[in-house]
């Protein structure tokens, strides 16, 4: 285990290595120019995703600012081992998408239970240029939204629509297409080995392509889609706010999240409750090997803009995080829980401590303020797991089933919000202002 550890580790570290990244964006753009190709960006849209929905708006303006070939590709759902829970992931990405919208000056319409999904994506693999390919989709949104077949068979007149043979050999070459290059979601941009997520991710696409001198003479140098930002309140309310964190130890989107959520607690009147779950893997859920590939990938990207160190790697899967949440108890009621689970965070993704080993768990503790020695009476007690499952239950219940998931607590008349992903920070900031304003 002790060699497949090291292993992995390694793989790890060797995916989130910036300098690999900016080596393979300088073999891309030298094969691109030597092969005389334009800059092409690959789009891929999922009628049915709310996330697609938001991404397709940003085409326009994109193609406003750069000096690109944007080439859309239809794509059907993932496959089950790429999204956990489907179900739940509706559910989930409906919501999230009708939050964020407005913050982005965005339309965001649900498709019904009713909608004709394989007549919609008809229509859209009747459309090649991408401009039109954008407004198509927009209306084809509108039409699933109303459940409307006749909607969406209007949209088709004066096209010619592909069978629905041909369009599911053109559905199956997109998956293909898209699972070669090492992605499984809708709502993606890709460009020359890169991957880009909706409207999350196209700042990082807009800045290469800067780079790369494809911004277009006298194009608006603001951001395709950009989101609006709220100040903080001059005047509070003097209540508390109750914010839960669910982190685990294994998920470096996690990393990203404690400083930042630390900063929430002193901008804000915040209670802070941690409950810490296992890592999806280790419930028994499976991954697809893209997912984590993508993810170290697009972490390291954030990391940097963030100015938090990531990319020293020891994986900590498996027996190291039973022996870390044995300890989360006992550091809890030191008053050091937080700062354990953080200089943990750091140790395993940033500093490559291998928190197996007693030296290295030993440091972790005694950085964190705690004594080690008081520690070891504690290490591998099983004391924490029922309290580990009632908060993966309990962040089920909440809609949301990744971490890291934050929770405002219901009160004083207000249902209980829920975010999930270190990249909705902003938005359960947005929440607490909204919820401290005095009136």
């Amino acid at each position: 285990m002790d060699l497949i550890r090291t292993i992995r580790s390694a793989v790890m570290r060797r995916l989130a290595d910036p300098a690999r990244r900016t080596q393979q964006r300088l073999r891309a753009e030298a094969a691109r120019q030597r092969q005389g190709r334009a800059h092409t960006v690959l789009y891929f849209h999922q009628v049915d995703d709310p996330y697609s929905q938001l991404a397709v708006q940003a085409i326009a303006p994109l193609l406003d600012r750069y000096d690109i070939q944007l080439v859309p590709k239809v794509v059907a759902r993932p496959t089950p081992i790429a999204i956990h829970e489907q179900a739940l992931w509706d559910q989930w990405a409906t919501r999230e998408c009708a939050a964020i919208a407005p913050f982005y000056g965005l339309s965001f319409d649900a498709p019904a239970a009713s909608a004709d999904l394989i007549l919609a994506r008809r229509v859209l693999l009747a459309c090649d240029e991408p401009r039109d390919f954008a407004q198509q989709a927009m209306r084809v949104n509108t039409a699933l939204h109303q459940g409307s077949s006749t909607a969406l068979e209007a949209l088709g007149l004066g096209r010619v629509l592909p069978s629905e043979a041909v369009a599911a050999e053109h559905l199956q070459k997109h998956f293909d297409l898209r699972h070669r290059l090492g992605h499984y979601l809708g709502g993606m941009f890709h460009y020359e080995g890169e991957w880009y997520w909706g409207i999350d991710r196209l700042h990082y696409l807009e800045q290469r392509l800067d780079a790369l001198g494809a911004r277009r003479a006298g194009a608006l140098i603001s951001p395709s889609v950009m989101r609006r930002q709220t100040r903080p309140a001059a005047s509070i309310a003097s209540r508390r706010l109750t914010l839960e964190f669910f982190p685990s130890l294994r998920s470096p989107y996690t990393h990203l999240s404690y400083a930042r959520v630390a900063a929430l607690c002193q901008r804000y009147p915040i209670d802070l409750v941690l409950r810490p779950v296992l890592p999806m893997m280790m419930r028994g859920v499976k991954a697809d090997r893209r997912k984590g590939m993508y993810i170290l990938q697009d972490t390291q990207r954030e990391a940097e803009t963030l100015s938090i160190a990531f990319g020293n790697i020891w994986d900590p899967f498996g027996k190291p995080i039973l022996r870390a949440y044995s300890l989360f108890p006992w550091a809890r009621e030191q008053g050091c829980g937080f700062e354990y689970l953080h200089v943990y965070s750091q140790a395993v993704w940033s500093e490559g401590v291998n928190a197996q080993a007693l030296s290295g768990l030993r440091g972790i503790v005694e950085r964190a303020g705690l004594d080690w020695a008081k520690a070891l009476e504690h290490l591998d007690s099983k004391d924490w797991e029922a309290e580990m499952e009632a908060n993966v239950q309990d962040m089920i219940a909440a809609g949301s089933w990744g971490v890291p998931t934050l929770r405002l607590v219901a009160g004083d008349g207000e249902p209980a919000f829920t975010v999930w992903g270190q990249d909705r920070i902003w938005l359960i900031e947005e929440e607490i202002m909204r919820r401290l304003i005095a009136q």
